[in-house]
């Protein structure tokens, strides 16, 4: 540890000296008081002192006061040497913020058990800094994110809404939500999940000024605060955010997703919030309509804010697309819901196979979705038709796969008329409506020859033509009861061979384009470029 003297006797000071440096302290000397003042402004002082108290210059007690008054941090431990051993001389010595005194001539001893003292005093404040940084570190950031947390945000948003208001300037907010993020962790697991966050934290961390201010608002939700922006401004950050995110791809090395992010934005000159919650009030009401009109958007609160109204007048309820975005939002929850009853019901009944089949199928729907660039609107569509399908499957079909024999007529007949049963099964939810022609129609075959009503080509919507595919996919590479799984090159020939029958070939192509790519399977390049070739063949006699 450093330790100053300032002594403007020379035997004196040589002779502390002499003795620090046994005591192995890195010493610094002064003659005076106005050097030793230099000494402790500079950036490395030290925390320990022994100054004399009476020095041409600047005398100890003046340093003593000066040191005290700039609080500095750590603490500066203060030893003050005096030839006065008179009580009003030593209290006049504490009173400037001395800690201690020495009186000449000292003993080696008890200035070695004085300095000790200090040494620990110093140390201890040193610790309880470092302490005090944590606990505000944890008090104010997002353990997961690194970004600032909603707590902190309370105080930085009433301070720079003040600042908005006192120097007529704007600020403006966003708040993000990361788009069906629940799929993300059900998919591939809360671990991955993390790593979404931490990714897309970063990645807002790039794209702001490093003047804004990002917090994680809650779940997967963000704010962002940017002062002195108003309402063009932010649409423009908050659209620069939305298609970083949009293009941006999460892997791990083992999993791979892409995420969007809805945005609402709301301005304190543009919405004239009469207070900083009601801010964020308004950019959540926005941020509700992006979701409702499909995710992946941005959206302003009260765009138009030409009409408005009293506070006392209520203006959320006159808000009618604030009125269908709640409504849009509850619906969604139950359609969420819904879905998660059926699959408990089918989980209390237990059948691992079909829940290890139905992940399967979600995940491929994932790599589908990415790969011709679907809405996330659309593959969830997607996901909850499988979700329905498997079950609804489950619940309706008798063991049928376990007798010896072949089936009856009424059994054929039975299973062919599934269909018809999960879409009216569907249609008691009467949200269902894309999932319908999915589960409808995805036992339609290619060339007209499936069921139930023998649509052809492109008749067949395209939801169930990829349903088919995928379907088919996971039920070939998944372990069932009574049959083993197929052999990824048997997959890959069993697709090829019913290109333009049972599949839609420029759909089976572009599968082995995914399979390819992704290393979805594991098969020699030779076959797939065979089954390619196949293909492509089928294609060609397929165009009118």
């Amino acid at each position: 540890m450093n330790i100053l003297i300032a002594e403007d006797e020379d035997i004196a000071r040589l002779r502390l000296e002499k003795f620090l440096e046994d005591m192995k302290y890195e010493v610094v000397l002064c003659k005076n008081g106005l050097d030793a003042w230099k000494v402790i402004q500079s950036e490395n002082a030290p925390n320990l002192l022994i100054l004399d108290r009476m020095m041409p210059g600047m005398d100890g007690i003046e340093i003593c006061r000066r040191v005290r008054e700039q609080a500095r941090e750590p603490y500066t431990y203060i030893l003050l040497l005096t030839s006065k051993g008179e009580m009003k001389d030593i209290l006049s010595g504490m009173e400037a913020g001395a800690d201690d005194y020495l009186t000449k001539p000292f003993n080696q001893n008890e200035l070695r058990m004085r300095l000790n003292v200090g040494k620990r005093i110093v140390e201890m404040n040193k610790e309880l800094l470092e302490t005090r940084n944590v606990l505000r570190k944890k008090a104010i950031y997002d353990e997961l994110t690194g970004l600032h947390n909603r707590h902190y945000m309370t105080e930085i948003l009433e301070k720079e809404y003040a600042r908005a208001l006192r120097h007529q300037t704007d600020l403006s907010c966003l708040l993000l939500d990361i788009d069906y993020f629940k799929v993300i962790n059900d998919t591939f697991g809360h671990s991955f999940g993390d790593f979404v966050m931490r990714e897309f934290s970063a990645c807002l961390k790039q794209t702001v000024r490093e003047y804004d201010f990002i917090f994680r608002y809650g779940g997967e939700e963000f704010l962002i605060l940017l002062p002195n922006t108003g309402i063009d401004g932010a649409l423009n950050v908050a659209e620069k955010i939305r298609v970083t995110c949009e293009s941006k791809t999460y892997s791990d090395g083992t999993n791979s997703t892409i995420a969007t992010v809805s945005i609402g934005v709301a301005s304190v000159k543009h919405h004239q919030p009469s207070e900083s919650n009601k801010l964020i009030a308004f950019a959540d009401k926005a941020l509700y309509r992006s979701k409702s009109d499909g995710r992946n958007r941005v959206s302003v609160y009260l765009k138009d804010v030409s009409v408005k109204f009293r506070e006392d007048e209520l203006c959320e309820a006159r808000d009618f697309n604030y009125l269908k975005e709640n409504f849009s939002s509850v619906l969604e929850k139950t359609k969420k819901a819904s879905i998660q009853s059926v699959c408990l019901m089918v989980r209390n009944l237990g059948d691992p196979q079909y829940q290890k089949h139905n992940q399967q199928v979600l995940q491929y729907f994932e790599l589908i979705g990415e790969r011709f660039n679907l809405p996330p609107s659309i593959v969830e569509s997607f996901k909850n038709a499988a979700q329905l399908h498997d079950n609804f499957k489950f619940m309706l079909e008798k063991p049928l796969s376990s007798k010896s024999t072949g089936l009856s007529t009424s059994e054929k007949s039975e299973i062919e008329s599934q269909p018809d049963m999960m879409a009216e099964l569907t249609g008691l939810f009467d949200f269902f409506a894309n999932e319908r022609s999915i589960l409808q129609h995805h036992h339609e075959n290619y060339d007209g020859s499936g069921y139930p009503v023998g649509l052809k080509g492109n008749e067949i919507p395209l939801g169930a033509r990829i349903f088919a595919i995928v379907d088919a996919l996971a039920a070939m590479v998944s372990e069932r009861p009574f049959r083993e799984c197929f052999p990824h090159e048997k997959v890959i020939e069993e697709f090829a061979d019913n290109a333009g029958s049972q599949f839609d070939p420029k759909l089976v192509f572009l599968l082995f384009d995914i399979v390819e790519k992704q290393g979805l399977l594991s098969v020699p390049e030779a076959v797939l470029t065979k089954a390619k070739e196949k293909v492509r063949e089928t294609m060609a006699k397929c165009q009118p």
